[in-house]
């Protein structure tokens, strides 16, 4: 999940599966080892938020197109129209970056009691005028993060960490831990903790998120997920974080 990132700002938080198991990904920021299943597609549509003190950056939409490759592996695709709101500057819209992905997993929780993933994905600018324009960084970003999951009862945990090579700044760490419970078929609440630290871990930046996954029927959920930094507003971290979509599964 797929993770989601609102790539105007310094705060590059990383923003699969249908109701029908337990899973984090959209709407939070914490991905999992789940894939759509052989020759399946999910499909993301959704409106997200990122707001600080000094702006307001909307994904209006993204784009978060998946793919399953056999029962194991997933290719994703993603990008989105950027509208960012600047206290000083007014309004401008554009093209962001795209992201390409691809999921392998390689344990399965019922035969080795966790299931785990690596999910190396690459960020890049598209040739339009955005990073130009300060919509998005310029250059690439390479992220390699690994996914686990455990059950328990009724809840399903979830653990990510990985690191993020960035061409034009400094490297980073990036994190989550989150949960899900399933109250009926239908409806699943989810929650994490998720964030990224600087290559020597002397700058942090946290979030809490909450979220829903509501099942409307077997082809199409509704996603729902909204949270905060652990910060101030004063640090420049966010304010708010909001996601509202809907997924296909064709």
């Amino acid at each position: 999940m797929p993770a989601r990132r609102c790539a105007a700002t310094a705060m590059p938080f990383a923003l699969v599966a249908s109701l029908s198991g337990h899973a984090a990904g959209p709407p939070l920021i914490t991905d999992d080892p789940g894939t759509p299943g052989d020759g399946r597609w999910e499909i993301n549509l959704p409106i997200t938020l990122e707001q600080t003190r000094d702006e307001r950056i909307f994904e209006a939409p993204l784009l978060d197109i998946n793919y399953g490759l056999g029962e194991r592996t997933q290719l994703k695709f993603e990008v989105p129209w950027l509208v960012v709101d600047r206290r000083d500057n007014g309004t401008t819209d554009g093209l962001g970056n795209s992201e390409i992905g691809i999921k392998h997993r390689f344990l399965d929780e019922d035969r080795h009691g966790v299931s785990m993933s690596i999910y190396p994905q690459l960020e890049f600018n598209n040739p339009t005028s955005s990073d130009e324009r300060g919509l998005v960084d310029e250059g690439m970003r390479f992220k390699l993060p690994v996914q686990m999951t455990r059950s328990a009862g009724p809840f399903e945990w979830y653990l990510e960490a990985g690191y993020e090579f960035v061409e034009a700044s400094e490297d980073q760490w990036l994190y989550g831990v989150a949960t899900s419970y399933r109250v009926h078929g239908q409806l699943e609440l989810l929650a994490e903790v998720a964030g990224v630290a600087s290559q020597d871990f002397d700058d942090e930046a946290l979030v809490f998120n909450i979220g829903t996954k509501i099942g409307i029927n077997d082809h199409l959920n509704l996603l729902l997920s909204a949270g905060r930094s652990f910060r101030g507003s004063s640090s420049g971290e966010p304010e708010l974080l909001a996601y509202c979509g809907l997924q296909f599964l064709p």
